[in-house]
């Protein structure tokens, strides 16, 4: 009796602990359902396009690589298991595995790379830890600011968030080693690419607050394409304006001629920056650049016609002339020496004044635009390299 009363004892004692067991089974798959899902991001950048400034984005070519832990995929202790991974690359079974709804918030468009199959790679541990990389080529917008242009730097970013799942159901975090893996011969049209940033954020939205993650690259513009397109013509246009002011003051066709045709080719050149610029409100370091040339070439248009009136006007009292430097009087000193002889005869029209403002205008303009190029260059170039 006693021993039959033992054994009904530890029968129950085993009952009650196989009870316990399953309940707490339960309740460890239950938290695990409930539990959020934490998926490790990882980017590996193929190639970095272009950024198209009148647009205001950029593309990439990138390798996206997701991992997470499902423990329902554990196969380790399965019968027979004798390996310790799976790759799937049967679409029809990729579509029965669960994988995170991630998007990109900024993306104009994007396309998943199909040759000579879907670059998609899918990879069961037994452990239950799924990867997940595809290859695809994105279009990204970005807020370019272009005071400086084209000494402007940019700050171009991937935003990644999940679409329909809370932070309560995926969480996203970027991989401890290497978030962001470069190629080491990575190069990028105009652009320096000085550093990135990785950083975890919460989006707040109506519908909830939602798990994302942020990289921000810092590209820095090289000058090397603007200096041979824009500057270096818009100098020699510059120059050959100034051309004029060794032109008689009565040379009117060469004069004219000469100044209208800078005049018309800079502001073609002009009108071929703009398209290639989005139509901001502010002005850019290009525009200070263009507008400076326009005065310029403007400028000694302007003096020409002065020049030439002055030539032809006649003068009625030449007691009341001015006297003009002899530095600036150049070829026309004995003419000035026999205009201040009271006995000779004076001249008939104001053709010396015209000519040394001819030639003051020689030293005057190309002075002011070596001083406004010893201003204009160092300002921009520090407000580029600065470590700002």
């Amino acid at each position: 009796m006693t021993r039959a009363l033992i054994t009904l004892g530890l029968g129950l004692l085993l009952l009650c602990h196989c009870g316990l067991a399953e309940k707490e089974k339960h309740r460890t798959k239950q938290q695990q359902f409930l539990n959020a899902t934490e998926v490790y991001v990882q980017m590996f950048l193929n190639s970095f396009g272009s950024l198209n400034a009148a647009n205001m984005d950029y593309s990439i070519d990138v390798f996206l690589r997701q991992s997470w832990l499902d423990h329902r995929l554990n196969f380790a202790k399965a019968n027979g298991a004798n390996r310790s991974r799976i790759t799937i690359n049967d679409p029809g079974v990729q579509a029965r595995i669960w994988k995170p709804d991630t998007f990109f918030n900024n993306v104009k468009d994007a396309e998943i790379h199909r040759v000579t199959m879907n670059n998609v790679l899918l990879r069961l541990n037994a452990t239950g830890h799924v990867l997940y990389s595809m290859r695809v080529t994105l279009k990204l917008s970005c807020n370019m600011e272009f005071k400086y242009y084209p000494f402007d730097r940019q700050d171009c970013g991937v935003s990644i968030s999940s679409y329909a799942n809370t932070d309560d159901v995926i969480k996203y975090h970027w991989v401890d080693d290497t978030p962001i893996d470069l190629p080491d011969e990575l190069e990028i049209a105009q652009f320096d690419l000085l550093n990135f940033e990785t950083s975890e954020t919460t989006q707040h939205f109506v519908t909830g607050d939602f798990s994302g993650l942020v990289v921000q690259f810092f590209l820095r513009r090289q000058n090397g394409y603007h200096v041979l397109q824009t500057y270096i013509p818009t100098i020699l246009i510059v120059a050959i304006s100034w051309v004029s002011f060794w032109l008689d003051p009565n040379a009117v066709p060469g004069r004219v001629s000469l100044g209208v045709t800078t005049l018309l080719t800079l502001t073609t050149l002009a009108s071929g920056i703009r398209q290639s610029l989005p139509p901001v409100s502010y002005v850019k370091a290009i525009d200070v650049w263009v507008g400076m040339c326009m005065i310029m070439v403007f400028g000694a248009l302007l003096e020409f016609t002065f020049v030439n009136w002055l030539a032809n006007k006649k003068i009625l009292n030449p007691g009341n002339t001015f006297r003009v430097p002899r530095i600036f009087a150049g070829s026309d000193a004995e003419q000035l020496a026999c205009a201040e002889d009271p006995a000779a005869k004076p001249p008939t029209t104001y053709m010396m004044y015209a000519r040394a403002l001819d030639r003051l205008c020689r030293v005057l303009f190309p002075g002011g635009f070596l001083l406004f190029n010893l201003i204009y260059w160092p300002y921009y170039l520090i407000q580029q390299y600065s470590d700002e």
